[in-house]
Parts: structure tokens; sequence; C-alpha cells
């Protein structure tokens, strides 16, 4: 009789032990699936950007995430200020963090808009970093041994051509060190021959 009771209890507190193991399980999975409800708008990138590229309405779009504890380290519309850079490049559909927007432009930096003679690799597109090699116009059509303008340059778009001549008449705007703008403004004014050769990508993956 005495065993049979103590066999009874422990059967009890299995069972007992075993409720409470599903009540908990059904808690947390209820708890998981309502904060998966709890989201919030944060800004997005709509196109590949490069670093120092000014972000505005015109490339960005909103959307509903649920980032949880993460959330606050990324750019929501109410925190978007007048005047903001990227000071590091964003691929489409990136959610901005705080950290990479800065509200001064860099000062070692301007920008250049160069049409190569050469035709563009498919490998260069915005945020590709490139080379920039420039060939001294000798006579018509003639031109000297090529040489690096420019090194450390990320491109910041490209632009189709508009006179219907395909991919060499394409124009790239480029963001270029203080040191070596004289020297491609040079290779500009002189007619040189420009190319671009890929040198790498900065764009986060």
């Amino acid at each position: 009789m005495v065993k049979s009771s103590v066999s009874s209890g422990k059967r009890n507190l299995r069972l007992a032990l075993s409720g409470l193991i599903i009540c908990i399980s059904m808690l947390g999975s209820w708890w998981i699936i309502e904060s998966s409800k709890i989201t919030e708008t944060y800004l997005v990138t709509i196109e590949d950007l490069a670093s120092g590229s000014a972000i505005s309405a015109s490339n960005l779009a909103t959307a509903d995430l649920a980032l949880f504890g993460l959330g606050e380290n990324y750019l929501t519309p109410s925190q978007l200020p007048p005047g903001a850079y990227l000071n590091r490049s964003a691929v489409a559909g990136e959610v901005i963090p705080l950290s990479a927007i800065t509200t001064n432009q860099l000062a070692d930096w301007s920008y250049l808009v160069v049409t190569p003679s050469v035709e563009l690799s498919n490998q260069i597109r915005p945020g590709s970093r490139v080379m920039v090699w420039a060939s001294p116009a000798l006579e018509y059509r003639s031109y000297g041994e090529p040489s690096i303008a420019a090194v450390d340059v990320e491109v910041v778009e490209i632009r189709e051509p508009t006179n219907g001549f395909g991919q060499s008449g394409k124009s790239v705007e480029l963001r270029v060190p203080f040191e070596a703008l004289q020297v491609l403004l040079r290779a500009i004014s002189n007619g040189d021959s420009i190319a671009l050769t890929a040198s790498g990508y900065t764009l986060a993956d």
C-alpha cells in the first residue's frame, strides 16, 4: 500500500513537471512570435552608394523591420540630419547604421567627371576602387605611353551616354584625392587618353 502511494506520487510529480515544461515552451513560443511583430521604421538605400554620397529622400526608402535590441544602432526617418553624407559605401537595400553617416563632407576629396577613352570593364560600378591611367596626346589620334594619374579613386556614378555610341561613351563620376586632382585636370584639358582599371571594391557584402 505504501509502495503504491509512493509510485502514484512520483507519477503525479512527473506529470506536473511535464505540464510545466509544456507551459514554459508555449509561453516562449508566444513571446518569440509576439516579439517578431514589434517593428520599427528604418531607412534603407534604394541603390548602391559610394562613400561620400549625400543621403536624402531621393536615394532612401523606408522599411518596417524587427531589429530587436540592435534597432537603436540604425537610422530612422526622424534621425536623418540635413546635409548628411555616407562615410562608407552601402549596397542597395542596406539598413543604414548610425555610424555610417556624417554631416561633414570629407575635406581631403573632391568630385570629378571623366569620359574614359577606353571601354569600361564590367567589373567597374559604383563603389569600385580604380586606378586612372592617362596617355599624353601627341598628334592627331596619337598618344604617348600611359602612366598612372591617380590611385585609390572611387567610382561614385556611371552615366550612360546620350549620343548613342555605346559603352565607350559613358562618363564616370569619381571621388578623387586632392593630391591627384591637378594631374587629372591637366590630363583632361590636354585631351589625353584616359582609362580606368579596377583595383578593388569597397561596397559592403
